[in-house]
């Protein structure tokens, strides 16, 4: 963005933000960057393209409880409540907000609620989809269904298994990391951490329609109150 604010050949059509888990789930730090959000980035966003979407992604809540001094958001499920409420507030504070010129385009991408909804329905793929040494960033298998999550709420469809674009075979799912970074390679061979099966990729693109499409009927009934 800041590249692009004296180049006015580049225009950003969506603007991903991703906050420190912690920090929409506190009153404090929520309204810290409430005031950040219209004061720097809202301007800077719209200056650029004025029809560009702000894209907030719901985090997801730890693994384990309490970890990374989180003690007092609760279990799973509360905390994963307290960064929702914090990622709606920040969309609120800018659909509220009008300087006359714009109107600033927001929504959330429900990572954290397609976890949860893994947490409560294959609590065993649940664990997977964190990194395993230090059980809150999410791992290949997390970063999968982050990812899906990401293309239905940017692009509003599904992704079906027999899209060009989904890896139909474990030699497929492996290139999807041919040319990323994995976390911690060295301590589980050459190869890194564990991969999503095909079984299990087909599974996480479903959950990740099924949410967003939940989502998508949330906003719309709340637009309408």
């Amino acid at each position: 963005l800041l590249q692009s604010k004296d180049n006015s050949n580049i225009k950003w059509d969506y603007v991903v933000m991703n906050e420190h888990t912690q920090a929409p789930a506190r009153p404090t730090t929520r309204e810290e960057l409430q005031s950040t959000l219209l004061q720097h980035y809202a301007p800077l966003i719209t200056s650029n393209n004025p029809k560009a979407t702000i894209i907030f992604v719901e985090t997801a809540a730890y693994r384990l409880q309490g970890i990374n001094n989180s003690q007092d958001l609760g279990t799973t499920s509360q905390f994963q409540q307290k960064v929702r409420e914090g990622i709606q507030s920040y969309i609120q504070v800018l659909q509220q907000h009008d300087n006359n010129t714009t109107t600033i385009s927001a929504q959330m991408a429900p990572v954290g609620t397609a976890f949860l909804h893994v947490h409560n329905d294959n609590y065993e793929l649940w664990e997977k989809l964190f990194d395993p040494w230090d059980n809150f960033h999410p791992s290949p298998t997390g970063t999968f269904l982050q990812g899906c999550v990401l293309y239905c709420t940017m692009f509003d469809t599904a992704l079906p298994p027999t899209t060009a674009l989904c890896p139909r075979t474990n030699e497929e799912i492996a290139a999807l990391w041919k040319d990323a970074r994995m976390m911690h390679p060295k301590k589980k061979g050459k190869d890194g951490v564990e991969l999503p099966s095909v079984s299990e990729v087909e599974y996480l693109m479903n959950v990740a329609w099924d949410v967003c499409q939940m989502e998508k009927s949330s906003s719309s009934s709340s637009s309408k109150l």
